[in-house]
């Protein structure tokens, strides 16, 4: 049986953002897309950093003064490099899924991007891992599998 790889479940159509973009861009292409992750990349797709919902709403929540200020105003004048994560880990899109999730689970990342010879080539996501589960599970009730006890997993 062939081993499942980060391509088998990466978006390969990627939302990016680049240097100058601002949060405004990048709120409005989160909700756009019901997206929670945009890698920032260069003129040569490079990922040079990530900014996440997260981000986005620690920076509302962060923000000086928001009784006076209206958020779309304040928005337009944050540079997405300011807020990035610029320490992205990223990933191969031939490496094996099962040491994705491992990466995803012990550091508690929410997204992997996915770099070949060093471009952008997609993303892998939490939400890929758990559509992946859905459709083994689905298979699994119709292909009349053996239930393997409380849930329990093997290994």
């Amino acid at each position: 049986m062939p081993t499942t790889t980060v391509r088998d479940l990466m978006s390969s159509v990627v939302e990016t953002l680049s240097v100058g973009d601002n949060l405004a861009t990048a709120r409005w292409q989160l909700e756009r897309g019901h997206i929670r992750h945009l890698p920032v990349v260069d003129a040569n797709e490079r990922v040079i950093g990530l900014i996440t919902h997260r981000r986005i709403l620690e920076a509302w929540v962060s923000h000086g003064h928001p009784n006076r200020e209206r958020v779309r105003d304040v928005a337009q004048d944050v540079p997405v490099e300011m807020l990035m994560e610029k320490n992205v880990r990223t990933i191969a899109p031939e490496t094996p899924a099962a040491e994705a999730a491992a990466l995803l689970e012990s550091h508690k990342f929410g997204c992997l991007p996915v770099v070949d010879r060093g471009k952008l080539v997609g993303i892998v996501t939490e939400a890929d891992f758990v559509r992946f589960a859905r459709k083994y599970f689905e298979w699994e009730m119709h292909a009349g599998a053996p239930a393997r006890g409380h849930g329990a997993l093997p290994g």
